[in-house]
């Protein structure tokens, strides 16, 4: 595999990532135990994950539930839960172009 990751990769991930957050709903995970979990491809790297977190941030698929009482510092240690458009986006009742392989 090349060192930069792919286009399907990262689809292939982020579907993982809102597979896995889904299963929690709507308890919250901490980021830390969400990357061990999921992520144990070495291609897919502790950058990716946290743009791929942002991204979810971003579309409103996720919350960080530690923001509420100031957040951590540290973007592992942050509280992360699915929305209930994210929850939408997870099961499929939705679409986003961006996850579709």
């Amino acid at each position: 595999m090349t060192k930069n990751i792919d286009a399907f990769k990262i689809k292939h991930m982020r579907i993982r990532l809102l597979t896995n957050l889904n299963l929690f709903y709507p308890s919250p995970v901490r980021l830390d135990s969400l990357y061990r979990t999921v992520c144990d491809d070495l291609a897919y790297n502790r950058a990716y994950f946290q743009k791929d977190i942002n991204y979810f941030h971003q579309k409103d698929y996720v919350e960080f539930i530690d923001e509420r009482i100031g957040g951590s510092d540290d973007f592992f240690k942050k509280v992360v839960r699915l929305t209930c458009r994210g929850k939408e986006i997870a099961e499929g009742t939705q679409a986003d172009p961006a996850l579709e392989i």
